[in-house]
C-alpha cells in the first residue's frame, strides 16, 4: 500500500488537483484504490516569507498499489509536476501542484531522494488526516500507532481548531462537480422570487460554495413551461447589480467558483465576459450566429444544451417512436461540428442534453440510463435534471420536495463519470458523495 498525498496552493486550485489525479491514474503499474475527501488549511511558511507566498493550500490523498519501486514513482510524480507547471527550486513558494509519497507499507527510508513515512506527517493535519480518511489501519512504523489514534487530538475534522486551521471541505476531486443553481427570477419553477434581492442573492452563492459548489450557474430568465420570455434589456436589469456585487466578493471566500451566466441573449453574453464571468450557459445551444461569434472571440467555456423549443412546452418532444439517444447525439455532432468550424474547440465545449427540453419524461429517463452514449461527442457532459417534471414518475410532491428523486439520480450520473451536475440541493449532493467514496 503506497498514500500518496497531493497539495495546491496556486491558480485554480481544485482543478490542478483534479488534473494530477488523472495524470496519476495513467502511471502504468500504479492503480489508485481511494481518493480522500479535500482539506484546506494555511500555508506553512518559512520566517520572512513574502506576503504573496500565503496562500491557503487544498490537500488531499491517494491510497495505491503498485509493481514500481519507490524512486521510480518518485521519478514520475515528479514529472507530474513538472507537467502541471510546478518549478522545481528548494523554496516553500506557491505550486500549482505538490506531490509527496506519504507512505509506503511499513517501509522506513530516509536518503536524498526519499523520506519514507514523510518526515513531517505527524506534525501536519492537511496531510495525516486525509491519510486517515483513506487507510485509518496504517501503522506509522516508527511511533508504532494507527493513523486513526494519531489524528484523534487534533479534534474535529470540521472545526478549523487544528494547527494551520486545517479544515475538511465539502468539495471532491473525484466526483462529479456542482454546478450550484441561483435562479434570480420571478417564475422559475421550484424557487421563483426567493434570490433576486442582491443581498440574498449573494448570501445564496456563500451557502451554495460552502455546501459544496464548484461552480455557479446564474439565471435572470426563466424557461421553464410557465416561464414568459424576457427581453435582453430586462434580464440584464436583474443581472448586473447581482454581478457587480458578486465578483469581488469572491476573492474573499475559501474556495472561489466559477460563475456562468444562463443566457440566451448574445448581448447578456457580451456583457457578462467583460465584467469577468467564466461560462457561458446557453440554452439554445449556440444556435444564434451573434452567440457564437462572441464566444468564438473569448476563451470562456460554454454550455450547449439540446432543446426543440425556449421556454420549455410539454407539447413539442423527439417523436416517441425515435431513439431519444440517436437524436440527440446526431443533433450534438453536428452543432459541435459547426462550433468547431467557427473557431470554438472541443475543449471548451460542455454538452447538456436538456432534460425536460423537447423530451416527454420517459424520454428524459431513457436519456439519464443511457447517458454514457454521448460520452462519444468528445466533450464534457453536464446533466441539469434537479426535481424535474420527469421526477412526477416517481412521486407527487411539487418541485421544490424532488430532491431526494433528484440525489438517487445523481448518485447514478456519478457512477457513470458525468463531469457535472446541476442541481438545487449542493449539499445533500456533495454529503452523498463523500459518504459512497467510503463503500
Amino acid at each position: 500500500m503506497v498514500i500518496l498525498g497531493l497539495g495546491s496552493n496556486l491558480g485554480d486550485r481544485l482543478q490542478h488537483l483534479r488534473d494530477a489525479l488523472q495524470m496519476i491514474k495513467k502511471i502504468p503499474g500504479l492503480n489508485v484504490q481511494q481518493v480522500s475527501p479535500v482539506y484546506i488549511s494555511d500555508a506553512l511558511l518559512p520566517e520572512n516569507a513574502p506576503s504573496e507566498w500565503d496562500r491557503d493550500y487544498l490537500n488531499l490523498a491517494l491510497r495505491c498499489e503498485t509493481t514500481l519501486d519507490p524512486y521510480k514513482l518518485l521519478e514520475l510524480t515528479k514529472n507530474i509536476e513538472k507537467i502541471a507547471g510546478r518549478q522545481h527550486k528548494k523554496n516553500w513558494g506557491p505550486r500549482p501542484i505538490d506531490i509527496d509519497i506519504l507512505a509506503w507499507d511499513d517501509l522506513i527510508q530516509y536518503d536524498e531522494k526519499l523520506h519514507i513515512p514523510h518526515e513531517h506527517l505527524l506534525t501536519r493535519p492537511f496531510a495525516l488526516w486525509p491519510l486517515a480518511d483513506i487507510a485509518p489501519r496504517w501503522i506509522h512504523p516508527i511511533v508504532k500507532k494507527t493513523a486513526a489514534e494519531l489524528v484523534l487530538p487534533w479534534g474535529s475534522r470540521f472545526s478549523g481548531e487544528a494547527p494551520l486551521h486545517t479544515r475538511q471541505i465539502q468539495q471532491r476531486a473525484d466526483s462529479p462537480q456542482l454546478v450550484g443553481i441561483l435562479n434570480i427570477t420571478p417564475d422559475s419553477f421550484s424557487d421563483g422570487g426567493k434570490f433576486i434581492n442582491p443581498n440574498d442573492a449573494i448570501a445564496q452563492v456563500k451557502n451554495l460554495v460552502a455546501d459544496g459548489a464548484d461552480i455557479i450557474d446564474i439565471g435572470a430568465e426563466a424557461t421553464g413551461p410557465r416561464a414568459k420570455p424576457i427581453n435582453a434589456e430586462a434580464e440584464w436589469l436583474r443581472l448586473e447589480p447581482i454581478l457587480q456585487m458578486l465578483l469581488p466578493e469572491l476573492k474573499r471566500l475559501p474556495i472561489t467558483p466559477k460563475i456562468s451566466i444562463d443566457t440566451r441573449h448574445s448581448i447578456i453574453a457580451i456583457k457578462a465576459l467583460e465584467i469577468g464571468v467564466d461560462w457561458i450557459n446557453d440554452v439554445t445551444g449556440l444556435t444564434d450566429p451573434a452567440m457564437r461569434d462572441i464566444i468564438a472571440n473569448n476563451t470562456c467555456d460554454v454550455v450547449i444544451m439540446h432543446h426543440l423549443s425556449i421556454p420549455a412546452d410539454k407539447t413539442i418532444f423527439i417523436p416517441r417512436d425515435q431513439d431519444p439517444v440517436a437524436n440527440i447525439l446526431h443533433w450534438g455532432e453536428k452543432q459541435i461540428a459547426l462550433l468547431e468550424k467557427n473557431n470554438i474547440h472541443r475543449e471548451r465545449i460542455i454538452f447538456d442534453i436538456g432534460i425536460g427540453f423537447g423530451k416527454t419524461a420517459e424520454q428524459d429517463l431513457e436519456l439519464l440510463n443511457r447517458i454514457t452514449e454521448f460520452k462519444k461527442l468528445n466533450v464534457r457532459l453536464l446533466a441539469g435534471h434537479s426535481r424535474k417534471y420527469f421526477l412526477q414518475q416517481f412521486t407527487q410532491k411539487p418541485p421544490i420536495e424532488r430532491d431526494i428523486e433528484t440525489l438517487s439520480c445523481s448518485l447514478h450520473l456519478a457512477n457513470q463519470e458525468i463531469n457535472y451536475l446541476r442541481v438545487h440541493h449542493i449539499e445533500n449532493h456533495a454529503r452523498a458523495f463523500k459518504t459512497i467514496k467510503n463503500f
